[in-house]
């Protein structure tokens, strides 16, 4: 069952300093793309990464693979070696932690400069990527499935520009 709203909720009643990226910040800002992740860029402070491993376990958070998904010390130690990403699979859905996400926007701060908090569902509100970086991420990452969704969300960037 994706859920990524009840994702949100369980990493902000944690405290988790995040910004969602990737193909649920397009649908958040109008695209009609599918996702069936959620993608997110946390801050790498310490005490951040301790709130996300709480949260991480409160979602039954494991590490996902082709076959079974593996346990894992989901703590702040082992948030804190990862370089790249780290791929979960939850009770509410899949959940990819990006620490070093393709394109030019960096880490947490570079993201969360052009965020905008948006409400995503019942007073929920969350900081979302901006539509340019997550075209940007995109670019930059050239995998095929964003190659396909680029002329798509570039259409829609154009688009929410022109009013």
């Amino acid at each position: 069952m994706f859920d990524p709203v009840r994702v949100c909720r369980i990493l902000n009643d944690e405290g988790v300093e995040y910004v969602v990226v990737g193909g649920l910040a397009a649908v958040i800002r109008g695209s009609s793309l599918p996702t069936r992740d959620i993608d997110v860029v946390p801050s790498r402070a310490t005490d951040n990464l301790e709130r996300l491993s709480r949260a991480l376990r409160r979602m039954g958070a494991q590490i996902r693979t082709d076959g079974e998904p593996v346990p894992a010390p989901l703590d702040g130690a082992f948030l804190a070696q990862m370089p790249l990403m780290l791929n979960l699979v939850t009770d509410f859905g899949d959940i990819d932690l990006i620490f070093t996400p393709a394109g030019s926007a960096g880490g947490f701060d570079g993201w969360r400069r052009a965020a905008t908090e948006e409400e995503i569902g019942d007073g929920l509100s969350v900081f979302v990527a901006s539509l340019d970086d997550v075209i940007d991420s995109k670019r930059a990452a050239n995998r095929l499935k964003d190659q396909r969704d680029l002329p798509y969300l570039e259409s829609l960037r154009d688009q929410i520009e022109r009013g």
